[in-house]
């Protein structure tokens, strides 16, 4: 069995003397592990950095089996991101996401939203603030979508304000006011508003680590990435 793919580096383990395991997205094929051969060769490191596109061939003799991968690069990234901390600190972030994901299911939109992020060009308050919107679409990819279509008591989509970390729905600030303090707030930038400080990144990094840690890492008995305390450190300073 063998195809031919686009994949984005998630990371790279040595195994055995001379042979490394790559981690990959893969824009048809989801996440995929495949033994690269000779992965510490002055040629392969460059290329074999996280966050960077390439473009490969998986060969074995059986689906089921550890394939090889014959590669070159597509996309380089690691020249943008070695000088720049959040940049480092958000691919670091999408990794650990993006490990959650089941091996070998299709995800194309993950890996074109993925793409989007790591290539994206702005500033560094509108990349976390793209990171937490990516992390808001990884929870529905996975089954674990947050509403925000509409209030859960009076069915307007107008002036939604909080979460219910129960229920996962969205009420508005009118019906969730006295109960704030029990509600998780909905940063201004989701409805597209002009407010985009630290405070409100801050706001929806804590509205999707909720969600993050209830329905992926705890059911597994992880944590959430030391990357994490970082964002809100860069937000901090």
């Amino acid at each position: 069995m063998n195809f031919e793919d686009l994949g984005i580096v998630l990371s790279v383990r040595k195994y055995g003397e001379r042979a490394g395991l790559i981690e990959l997205l893969t824009k048809d094929h989801g996440r995929y592990i495949g033994l690269a051969r000779n992965y510490q060769s002055k040629n392969n490191q460059p290329i074999l950095q996280p966050g960077n596109a390439i473009s490969f061939i998986w060969k074995a003799r059986l689906s089921e089996h550890l394939g090889t991968v014959t590669f070159e690069l597509d996309t380089s990234r690691s020249w943008k991101l070695i000088n720049n901390r959040v940049r480092m600190v958000v691919l670091q972030t999408l990794i650990s996401h993006l490990r959650m994901l089941p091996e070998r299911e299709s995800f194309p939109e993950v890996f074109k939203k993925t793409s989007s992020i790591l290539d994206f060009t702005g500033d560094d308050s509108n990349l976390i603030k793209d990171l937490i919107i990516w992390e808001l679409f990884i929870l529905e990819q996975l089954g674990y979508g947050v509403d925000m279509s509409e209030c859960a008591v009076t069915r307007s989509d107008q002036d939604l304000k909080y979460i219910s970390p129960r229920t996962g729905r969205a009420v508005t600030k009118e019906v969730g006011e006295p109960y704030k303090s029990k509600l998780i707030e909905i940063p201004d930038f989701i409805f597209g508003g002009n407010a985009l400080n630290d405070v409100e990144l801050k706001k929806g990094l804590l509205l999707t680590e909720f969600f993050l840690k209830r329905d992926l890492y705890k059911p597994l008995q992880l944590n959430l990435s030391m990357f994490r305390d970082s964002l809100y450190q860069m937000l901090s300073n």
